[in-house]
């Protein structure tokens, strides 16, 4: 296999530039367009199974546990997602769980497909964040993402219906409200059916294109909190598609890597970071005591479970440890 290549380095090179919170791209990455499409195929194999069937499956949001499988809002609360989920966690010991029998028909080839992720894609770039970070240990991010450590990491089957378009204005045409990811990097292959959008540092949303040779790949919370904020992390939103694809259900495949789960979310100690003030964020920023990569993502599932599913009418803000959450509509 070459070496990937990343296509939007200089994002990663200087202050200024990590303000601009974009997505980047990384080709040459190994991954053939007949493994990518094979993937594509079992997700939709495991949406098109009666609901029934999937719901025997059911994710525990309300504790922040997103294994397993999340339905589509329904009714009053319709307008609140309009998307389903399988998440296939880590292939260890910790997440033994039951599947479909159509997920353990394929198990040995998705079990390869997110090690191949893990190890091809997330561990090379975890390297170049180091030697960015100007760290001695090149491997320091890398030794707090052991595949086999606990850890909520996971690879997503998911799957947007299309709405009405009276329903999608009554929604603002908004399919996922803007927010950031709650890891360290989201993975995101080809996905032909337009919706995908950044926010630019103006406020202003810009579509993000999706090429086919290339994974797309966002920085999440967990780098932000763990590079002191210099690495931004991405906010992005999904809307209503064009409307020559608007009538297409939008099909995702989604690896979300995430710290050990006891890794202390916390700037490392960089020179770079010394050099430019950024060892500490500001006070409104900084969580009240110590918060793990788990805590984070377990309060962050929570606390959208309880407004997707109607517990709360309106967002809450606090997230965890005093730190609130941004909203971006």
């Amino acid at each position: 296999m070459s070496p990937a290549r990343i296509d939007d380095i200089p994002e990663f090179q200087y202050p200024a530039e990590t303000k601009e919170k974009r997505f980047f791209y990384v080709t040459g990455h190994g991954f053939s367009d007949a493994e990518v499409r094979r993937q594509y195929a079992l997700c939709q194999a495991v949406f098109d199974l009666p609901l029934e069937e999937k719901m025997k499956y059911q994710c525990d949001t309300a504790k922040g546990d997103f294994r397993g499988y999340k339905a589509q809002s329904t009714g009053k609360l319709a307008g609140r997602d309009n998307d389903e989920r399988y998440n296939i966690p880590k292939f260890t010991p910790e997440h033994e769980r039951p599947h479909p029998q159509l997920i353990r028909d394929h198990w040995d080839e998705i079990k390869a497909f997110s090690l191949k992720i893990h190890n091809d894609l997330l561990l090379p770039l975890l390297r170049l964040f180091a030697f960015v970070l100007e760290l001695d240990d090149e491997e320091f991010f890398v030794k707090r993402h052991r595949y086999e450590a606990e850890g909520l990491e996971y690879l997503r089957y998911m799957q947007y219906h299309p709405r009405s378009r009276e329903a999608d204005a009554q929604a603002g045409n908004i399919w996922a409200r803007g927010h950031t990811d709650y890891n360290t990097l989201t993975f995101l292959f080809h996905q032909p059916v337009a919706g995908l959008q950044v926010q630019t540092p103006d406020g202003t949303w810009k579509y993000v294109r999706s090429p086919r040779d290339a994974v797309i790949v966002n920085i999440a919370d967990a780098l932000e909190f763990l590079s002191g904020g210099y690495l931004k992390s991405t906010v992005h939103r999904v809307v209503r598609p064009p409307a020559d694809q608007a009538e297409r259900s939008r099909v995702s495949l989604i690896y979300f890597a995430r710290p050990e789960a006891n890794i202390i979310l916390e700037p490392v100690d960089s020179p770079l970071l010394k050099r430019i003030g950024l060892g500490q964020r500001s006070e409104e920023e900084r969580f009240k005591h110590q918060v793990t990569a788990e805590e984070w993502a377990r309060a962050r599932i929570a606390k959208d479970h309880r407004f997707r599913t109607g517990l709360v009418d309106t967002r809450e803000k606090e997230i965890i440890a005093g730190v609130n959450e941004r909203f971006y509509d």
